[in-house]
């Protein structure tokens, strides 16, 4: 286990998220299981279920005790150049229409609800030319990991985040947790002179999952 930094290069800069942090530990985990149970990874079990969640050996440093544990991972260091919103949009073709079987009865699609119900859905772009994050681990099995990690962030078929290139490397410091005496990540307990704040976030993914939820200390 030695620091790292690694870095990943984005193809046009656009990524889409709410939030800058983009957790590493998350996007390795999904590619692990896509590797090892593609079929969960495919047809995970619906929200709201405990049951059937596959936990991810990740090639990273573990710290904290219990169920307050953590990988030693920082989230996203790279700052945004600009961000601004897009929209994406959903309307069914009333060409179609007449293809529809109704069986028999009086039939009538609504775009105002329902399963043919049109959307205009707001979108956070960020602009950045790469993400960089820093942890401690195995540098070669998170290089391997990283290289068939294609896209990261949310609309990816849309053609936000896509990653052109990985670049992992040794570092000299651990930056996981603190770097220039500000937090790097999510952490139970706040170091001597660094500032931070209380918040209810995830410290490992999945991060969204309420059981990886505490108060802890953010950047």
């Amino acid at each position: 286990m030695r620091p790292m930094r690694i870095r990943a290069h984005l193809l046009d800069g656009r990524i889409a998220g709410t939030e800058p942090y983009f957790p590493l530990d998350s996007i390795l985990a999904a590619e692990w299981i896509r590797r090892h149970h593609p079929d969960q990874f495919y047809e995970p079990p619906p929200p709201g279920v405990k049951e059937g969640w596959i936990e991810a050996d990740l090639p990273l440093e573990r710290r904290g005790t219990g169920d307050r544990w953590y990988y030693a991972c920082s989230f996203n260091q790279a700052e945004p150049l600009t961000e601004y919103v897009a929209y994406w949009h959903r309307r069914f073709d009333d060409q179609l229409e007449r293809y529809i079987d109704f069986q028999g009865r009086r039939g009538k699609i609504s775009e105002q609800s329902g399963r043919y119900k049109a959307y205009r859905m707001p979108l956070n772009i960020l602009i950045l030319p790469c993400l960089e994050w820093y942890a401690v681990g195995d540098l070669e099995a998170v290089r391997e990991l990283c290289q068939d990690i294609a896209a990261i962030g949310k609309k990816v078929s849309q053609g936000y985040g896509i990653v052109d290139r990985w670049e992992i490397e040794p570092w000299p410091e651990d930056w996981s947790e603190v770097r220039d005496g500000k937090l790097t990540r999510a952490v139970f307990e706040l170091p001597e002179g660094v500032k931070g704040q209380r918040r209810i976030y995830g410290v490992r993914p999945p991060y969204w999952q309420r059981e990886n939820q505490f108060e802890v200390w953010m950047p």
